[in-house]
């Protein structure tokens, strides 16, 4: 006797008449066979009736990569939602490579998800803490609009998988190279003449600093010097050597200095002397006359005395009492002259 029942496969439902007995039968009569991971209800061996429903559910194969990690599962579901529901994944908040409502072929279905990642990027811009769903230190990068060239200096490196807590650090290095002049210092070339006393210097020529030109490397780490190093020199200019004469020959000894004469002798003006000042030429008392002959500043003046009486010399001190007793005699100076049998 047939009976009619519903055939339902991956959800999409027939009516097939049958003659029998149980779910075996109709499969087989309908050709539909079945994997080992396939599912069916009611099982191939159970009885059906008429208006029996019977459904049968195609295994599928979904490849599931999951921040970088891979898994594979079999389900039973149509669609990518389902499926995740089936294998009690869910990932909310999750990126996936395709839509939740992608169906699933029998082909399977290989599916990427990235989940929601709290990282911490500190670069030239400061500490900054980002929650991504990307899949790469690259792609956290870019969220923050860093852009990164080869100079830069980044840990983890761009292709690095992003996990939770993971801490990026990225320098930004510039490079720049410049060029500067710097001053070379002259020497001097000492020549020895005998035309020149010794201690006595002059220069012949005068010494010319040089010039180079130096290219510099400058490496800035996040905007501060990290180092400087000079990658080439090329000269402008060579310095000019200064060229001094130094005296060789002996100096000669020096003439004596002209001394004032106090030595006594024995005129007549030494013994008068010796009564006036005990003979001494360079004698200043204190008491308003001067040296051996006892000048009065004013007499010493008047007959062309310069200066003070003692402090010229005996002869002089003479010079001037032999035009004084001219114009006086000898009583300019009475005592002693008078001692001196002179009055």
């Amino acid at each position: 006797m047939s009976k009619t029942v519903t055939l339902s496969i991956d959800g999409k439902a027939t009516e097939v008449r049958t003659f029998g007995d149980d779910v075996g039968d109709v499969l087989e009569s309908q050709g539909v066979e079945l994997g080992d991971r396939d599912v069916v209800l009611p099982a191939e061996g159970e009885s059906i009736d008429d208006g029996s429903r019977i459904a049968v559910r195609y295994a599928r194969q979904l490849a599931l990569t999951v921040d970088g990690g891979e898994s594979s599962y079999w389900v039973t579901a149509t669609n990518v939602d389902d499926a995740l529901s089936q294998i009690g994944l869910r990932f909310l908040g999750a990126d996936l490579s395709v839509s939740r409502s992608s169906s699933i072929g029998r082909d399977g279905l290989e599916l990427t998800v990235s989940t929601p990642k709290k990282v911490t990027v500190v670069s030239a811009d400061g500490k900054q803490q980002l929650t991504t769903t990307g899949a790469t230190v690259s792609d956290a990068l870019s969220e923050l609009n860093l852009e990164t060239d080869d100079n830069d200096e980044l840990q983890p490196l761009a292709r690095r998988e992003l996990s939770d807590g993971m801490r990026i650090v990225l320098t930004t290095i510039d490079v720049r190279v410049h060029s500067i002049t710097e001053s070379v210092g002259y020497g001097t070339v000492v020549r020895y003449s005998g035309d020149m006393f010794e201690g006595q210097q002059r220069t012949v020529r005068a010494g010319q600093s040089g010039q180079t030109r130096v290219e510099v490397r400058r490496v800035l780490a996040n905007g501060e010097l990290r180092s400087t190093s000079v990658l080439e020199r090329t000269v402008l200019s060579a310095p000019v050597p200064a060229i001094v004469l130094r005296g060789t020959a002996a100096r000669p000894a020096p003439t004596p200095a002209p001394t004032t004469n106090f030595v006594a002798g024995g005129t007549v003006w030494d013994r008068l002397a010796q009564c006036e000042s005990g003979g001494n030429w360079a004698i200043n008392t204190g008491n308003g006359y001067y040296g051996g002959l006892q000048f009065s500043l004013g007499t010493w003046q008047a007959y062309g005395g310069t200066g003070y009486p003692h402090q010229a010399s005996r002869e002089t001190q003479i010079a001037v009492a032999t035009r004084v007793q001219a114009g006086q005699g000898w009583g300019a100076w009475p005592s002693c002259a008078s001692q001196l049998g002179l009055l």
